[in-house]
């Protein structure tokens, strides 16, 4: 027989790990959020995604010098840490607070944007939990405030019809604006979609805009119908842009640069002044051109299923959210089928007998 090898080795057995007794790693808020930001980045999120999780970093970090927490370690950060942040967002802090160039209203944060913000940090804080930087989620308990849902707000055919008087039609930058509201309006796209839209994207003969899956926020390709008038619009537009610029790029700048989508923020806001909407009571922006076409889809007998395609919601809750009756038809309807309304026809019926 050959000679065991393990013969007078020393042998470790029932030994605690030499780990135990050494001083915990310290891990800064930059080191946490660099990691986290490497890792979501390889997993390959969209640069918009990546930026929202910058820019909510730096508002916490913000916040935390303003108001003198020391924190130097990622584990410092606790419930009680995080409520005061929500609350500070809640509560005291107004928008465009600390943003340069950018006119103050005095009003505060709206609850999407405290919504995600406290969503991105929560994000944060299950990957450090995830990865073993924290010993435990802290914000695992920390809830978004409740809020009132209001009904949104969507502008009737008249404004439509009077946004789209607005633009002079005589310039290019007339034509671009009432062909993008136009489509706006025909499709439901979001403003980055919008603009992103190049002339290859346009089937002609299929009458559709056939979107790429990466312009798509679900990164699906998809075909979104459009009406002949909206089409020809498009297709003079085109004309207009190639006969100026060389791009792809349909909606473009005077300069021939593709549109911001806070330039034609802009110029929405000074043609709803031009039609005298008052934006207060409605307000015009991109978005609620999205708003006035699933609205209006459902409300002319639109499938449910078929306008989740269109629109590209991710769960049809978000598309039934749109499904709303008329004032006239839940008054119709309350009258035919209310108990009370039922007992008084019966009662009147017997009356007459």
């Amino acid at each position: 027989m050959s000679a065991d090898p393990r013969l007078g080795k020393k042998a470790v057995i029932n030994s605690k790990s030499s780990r135990v007794n050494k001083a915990p790693v310290v891990t800064t808020l930059e080191m946490a959020f660099d990691l986290f930001y490497s890792a979501k980045r390889s997993e390959g999120l969209r640069e918009r995604t990546l930026s929202d999780y910058r820019s909510y970093w730096r508002y916490f970090n913000e916040w935390l010098t303003k108001y003198g927490y020391d924190i130097t370690d990622v584990t410092q950060i606790n419930p009680e840490l995080l409520r005061e942040y929500l609350g500070y967002m809640t509560h005291d802090h107004k928008r465009y607070e600390d943003v340069e160039d950018r006119q103050k209203d005095g009003k505060a944060l709206s609850n999407a944007t405290v919504t995600s913000r406290l969503r991105a940090l929560q994000t944060m804080c299950k990957f450090w939990a995830e990865e073993d930087i924290v010993n435990e989620n802290p914000a695992s308990r920390v809830k978004a405030p409740r809020h009132d849902t209001d009904d949104k707000t969507v502008f009737t055919d008249a404004q439509l019809d009077a946004l789209l008087a607005a633009p002079d039609t005589g310039s290019y930058v007339g034509i671009r604006d009432r062909t993008a509201m136009l489509t706006l309006a025909d499709t439901g796209l979001r403003i980055n979609e919008l603009l992103s839209l190049e002339t290859s994207h346009i089937d002609f003969s299929a009458r559709c805009i056939r979107l790429p899956a990466a312009l798509n926020k679900n990164r699906k390709p998809r075909i979104i119908p459009l009406s002949p008038a909206v089409l020809r619009e498009l297709l003079r537009l085109i004309q207009e842009t190639s006969a100026h610029f060389d791009t792809t790029f349909i909606f473009v700048s005077n300069y021939g640069e593709k549109l911001k989508p806070d330039h034609f923020r802009k110029q929405l806001r000074k043609y709803a002044t031009m039609a005298g909407i008052d934006t207060k009571e409605t307000r015009i922006s991109p978005h609620r051109f999205r708003d006035y076409f699933c609205t209006n889809y459902l409300v002319n007998g639109g499938d449910l299923f078929t306008l989740q395609r269109i629109v590209a919601h991710a769960d049809v809750k978000t598309t039934q959210g749109y499904v709303r009756p008329s004032e006239g038809a839940i008054r119709d309807n309350h009258a035919q089928f209310s108990p009370v309304s039922r007992l008084s026809k019966a009662l009147a019926g017997k009356r007459r007998r």
